[in-house]
């Protein structure tokens, strides 16, 4: 009978790779025993919900437990599972597994899954990188997931519809097993990116004996897809017509593109009407490195109105890395609001899976009342505002009501002055007053001196041009100066009177 050790080692490759937790016990491979058929619970954890969400799983039993003996003399062994049906595809990946070793896959026709094990070819470190570094188990696994139609039927696990949470338990025969994302190959699970392959076997050692029957507990290889976007750092914003915004986009570089023939990582940016994208502005960076265009990435715009960012070296960037995309783009939309608002939606597309995320843009405006001192509406006459950001000045001229209407305004406090008297009016004397605009709100509060503009904010602001100074309100600073001039004049008439009388006495 021919005897093979199982090394220690392979429980620390198990354990990184899904759970399998086997020891050193003693295996027999020649067809004496008796392959263990009872079911065991697989547990799949995740640190979110959403990698289990409609996930499902292909089972191929790649090595049966086996029993040798009964009750206190029972030991257990490990063979190739009767299930498969082309050993090529184990020997492949075994081959796979030792290259660069001194180790060589037998030709002998012995058993090759007992061989794997007792000369610890799939163990690995117990290195924090576990089922996702490039060592012998995750080699041997890459290949036998490319020729899963040598390993029989598999049977479909669905952790979706088993998952409680943050885990799913299903139940399957003992043994070792290969399992291998349904979504592998087309990548359709919008939740999270499909799972890389993983080594399974359910088991565990207890003083140097092998328990096949112990429930096996693996976390999920896959991860959720994330994706943040951002307009001058926030999620909204205000901003007026013609300044310029900068979009931020990020995400993180995938933990597994290495293991896939390619890797899919594409941003469709969806930029709504009013705005203006400035496409040669566009730049990428993955850490504090920037990207190459072309060559790293690629930039696309579509006929609908879209645009997409393909990462196209997306496998040679580094895992877990910061992806950053920037672009600036001018407002041109005057009414920025309710349905009008400038919108801007991002979907990342992390080979099948997705995420979204958005931002929004306002404005606002403001309107007042231009009249003459009976309060009838006066049409010409012009006020001008600076906008930060906006090169220029905005202007705006009252129309026949004597409406003044400014547009497209970004919340702060503006400062309006008349340029512009309407003809027959005291060219002199011009309105100036400011506006406050507050999350849309608006407040007037006038700073002229003749009190042409109310101090007193109003639904109805009306602003007054006089056709001379005895029409001037007669209250407060305006009232003063208005005094003040009518002092002068009299003061100086009467300097005028005692100058003539002076003229008479002599």
């Amino acid at each position: 009978m021919k005897m093979r050790k199982l090394f220690a080692g392979i429980a620390a490759a198990a354990t990184l790779l899904g759970g399998m937790a086997l020891g050193a016990t003693s295996a027999q491979a020649d067809g004496s025993g008796t392959v263990v058929k009872s079911d065991v619970n697989f547990t799949f954890t995740a640190q979110d919900a959403k990698q289990l969400t409609n996930r499902k799983l292909d089972a191929y039993k790649i090595a049966d437990y086996v029993q040798y003996g009964t009750g206190s003399n029972a030991t257990y062994g490990v063979q190739t599972a009767g299930t498969v049906t082309d050993n090529s595809g184990i020997k492949a990946a075994l081959e796979a597994a030792v290259a660069g070793t001194n180790k060589t896959v037998p030709t002998d026709g012995g058993d090759l899954m007992a061989w794997a094990l007792a000369e610890g070819v799939l163990s690995v470190d117990n290195s924090a990188d576990g089922a996702w570094n490039n060592s012998a188990s995750r080699k041997f696994v890459e290949s036998l997931k490319t020729t899963t139609d040598k390993l029989g039927t598999a049977e479909e696990v669905d952790l979706g519809a088993a998952a409680n949470g943050t885990s799913a338990t299903v139940t399957l025969p003992a043994g070792l097993y290969l399992f291998v994302d349904a979504d592998y190959s087309v990548g359709t699970n919008g939740a999270a990116t499909p799972s890389i392959a993983i080594l399974v076997g359910s088991g565990n050692v207890k003083d140097g004996v092998l328990n096949p029957l112990t429930e096996a507990t693996v976390a999920i290889k896959n991860q959720t897809t994330a994706v943040t976007k951002k307009v001058n750092g926030e999620d909204v914003i205000t901003a007026s017509v013609g300044q310029k915004v900068t979009y931020t986009i990020t995400s993180k570089v995938p933990q597994n593109t290495q293991y896939y023939s390619d890797y899919g990582y594409t941003y469709t940016d969806t930029p709504s009407a009013g705005q203006t994208v400035d496409f040669d502005s566009l730049k990428v960076t993955v850490g504090d490195k920037s990207l190459n265009k072309g060559t790293d990435y690629t930039v696309a715009q579509n006929k609908n109105g879209t645009f997409t960012v393909t990462i196209s070296s997306i496998q040679k960037q580094t895992a877990g890395a910061l992806i950053t995309v920037t672009y600036a783009a001018k407002v041109t939309e005057a009414g920025a609001s309710g349905s009008k608002a400038v919108t801007n939606a991002v979907v990342l597309s992390d080979n099948g899976a997705e995420a979204t995320d958005s931002t929004t843009i306002t404005n606002s405006g403001f309107s007042f009342t231009k009249t003459d001192a009976q309060g009838n509406p006066l049409a010409g006459a012009t006020f001008t505002i600076r906008v930060p950001g906006v090169d220029g000045s905005f202007t705006a001229t009252s129309d026949k009501t004597g409406t003044v209407t400014f547009k497209g305004l970004a919340d702060g406090t503006y400062e309006v002055n008349e340029t512009t008297v309407p003809n027959g009016f005291q060219q002199s004397l011009k309105a100036k007053f400011n506006v406050i605009i507050e999350n849309g709100e608006v407040k007037f509060k006038g700073t002229d001196v003749w009190g042409l503009a109310p101090k007193e904010s109003s639904d109805k602001y009306q602003v007054k041009n006089v056709k001379n100074v005895t029409q001037l309100p007669l209250t407060g600073a305006a009232g003063t100066t208005l005094f003040t001039v009518v002092a002068l004049l009299v003061a100086g008439a009467g300097v005028t009177v005692a100058l003539k009388s002076r003229q008479r006495v002599h």
